[in-house]
């Protein structure tokens, strides 16, 4: 009987322990069959989609210029020019490192800045970033002037020599990159006024200048019985200077003009009488010129 007591429990304790093993073994089956899902999600086989796409789409060219800060270069002032060697593809960026996706091949980068250029040649591969950096060899020109003028700059040097480089109209300040170098600075207005000066240009350097462009006042008056002829009459100004130019055709008997130093004749005519008279103008002077029409 007591060995009857005595198995009882012990069988009931065999099967307690003999459950909860199997329960064990199940869990650790089943957690070794996810690990094992998982672990195939992360196979080099199956490449993630974004990786993928990302290959697809990732730039290979970076182009870059080396510019000192004194220069003050904005987006627009830089142009990048890309020419395939077989010319199957040309194009046109701006700024100062822009980064571009181009088929495979070889291209011919020129870059320019104001009167800059350098060219230079790159091979694209796809998938494979290729870096082509550019060292600028320039300088800023900027004047200021007093007047609206047009603007000629000319090389004094090098190969430009005595070239018209650069070109400005109807303002009052020039601003524009340069090759290094010597360079005249012609300012003109409409009406004869003009200066010229020569200015040096240093890479990587803003060199800056004012002009004041030399004028002379001149009052034409034109009288009749010692007073003012107020009739409608032609007035013609010449300068005299480098051949006969005309500068200025007034409508009235007088009339104020301003005009650069040098040579002039002023021919008046009223009902048919013509009237002349030759005068100078130098630097900050003011003339009157008095012409009688009787």
């Amino acid at each position: 009987m007591v060995n009857n007591k005595n198995n009882r429990p012990m069988g009931a304790q065999y099967r307690w322990r003999g459950s909860i093993q199997m329960l064990v073994a199940v869990s650790l089956l089943a957690a070794f069959s996810m690990g094992s899902a998982g672990s195939s999600n992360l196979s080099p086989a199956s490449p993630l989609p974004v990786a993928a796409v990302n290959a697809s789409s990732a730039d290979n060219l970076a182009l870059s210029v080396v510019l000192a800060d004194e220069l003050s270069t904005v987006a627009g002032d830089i142009t990048w020019h890309i020419r395939a060697a077989d010319g199957s593809l040309e194009q046109r960026h701006l700024g100062h490192s822009p980064t571009l996706r181009l088929p495979n091949g070889q291209y011919e980068v020129t870059l320019s800045i104001g009167t800059y250029t350098s060219t230079q040649t790159v091979n694209v591969v796809e998938g494979k970033l290729s870096k082509l950096p550019f060292t600028a060899n320039v300088g800023r020109l900027r004047v200021n002037s007093s007047h609206p003028a047009d603007w000629k700059i000319i090389a004094q040097h090098g190969e430009d020599a005595g070239k018209i480089v650069s070109t400005g109209s109807d303002n009052k300040i020039l601003n524009t990159l340069l090759l290094p170098g010597e360079y005249e600075v012609l300012a003109s207005r409409g009406d004869g006024i003009q200066h010229s000066q020569r200015l040096q240009v240093s890479s990587g350097k803003l060199s800056a200048a004012n002009i004041q462009m030399p004028s002379g006042k001149v009052t034409l008056v034109a009288t009749l019985d010692n007073g003012p002829a107020l009739h409608p009459m032609n007035w013609t100004v010449y300068r005299l200077d480098g051949g006969r130019q005309t500068i200025a055709t007034p409508r009235r008997h007088s009339a104020n003009l301003e005009v650069a130093p040098g040579q002039y004749e002023a021919v008046a005519t009223l009902d048919g009488q013509e009237r002349r008279r030759a005068f100078t103008v130098l630097t900050g002077t003011s003339n009157r010129i008095v012409i009688a029409m009787d």
